[in-house]
């Protein structure tokens, strides 16, 4: 069964064939994309991403959810936890959200809720987070979930035809 999560104001939910609309709007926005690593131009090209979403649940290499208000009504955004592996008890820590949605500590919220299920649920030890390292609003909010900056690997990406650096941030469980 599917772990749905709650918050005060959001439900955490398995991501749906129905949530490709959104999926697409999020993921072929400029401002989403401009720090992201994956972006679709097509709307059929979105499925690969659903595709990926489903993959990472049916192969139980990670776990990823829709952010939606509490009555479901609003899709915020995506938050995932993927390239769980099991043996080193570790996982990447991943999240976008609909710029209509930004500076509400949105992801933030959903993100506390994540990180204690991954702890206490999935017994992971280290989750690692990348951004790329002029994505400020991500930085602000790994730092608030008591990510510690660990380094910089520079120019070990291209996008947009340029060498972009990525800032690695990482969060231990303390109690395991």
């Amino acid at each position: 069964m599917f772990p749905t999560l709650h918050t005060h104001r959001l439900l955490l939910r398995e991501i749906i064939a129905e949530d490709i609309h959104k999926v697409f709007e999020g993921l072929s926005h400029p401002d989403v994309i401009k720090h992201y690593g994956i972006s679709f131009t097509t709307f059929d090209a979105t499925q690969e991403q659903m595709d990926w979403y489903a993959n990472m649940i049916k192969n139980d290499t990670g776990r990823c959810w829709a952010i939606c208000s509490k009555d479901n009504s609003i899709f915020y955004g995506v938050i995932t936890l993927p390239f769980w592996e099991k043996q080193h008890r570790k996982a990447e820590l991943g999240y976008w959200l609909l710029p209509a949605f930004w500076k509400q500590n949105i992801a933030t919220e959903a993100a506390q809720i994540v990180i204690e299920y991954a702890f206490n649920k999935m017994n992971i030890h280290r989750l690692k987070a990348e951004t790329e390292d002029d994505n400020f609003g991500s930085i602000a909010t790994l730092k608030k979930l008591g990510f510690l900056y660990e380094g910089t690997q520079r120019e070990c990406e291209i996008k947009d035809g340029k060498f972009i650096n990525l800032e690695i941030y990482a969060l231990l469980n303390k109690q395991a």
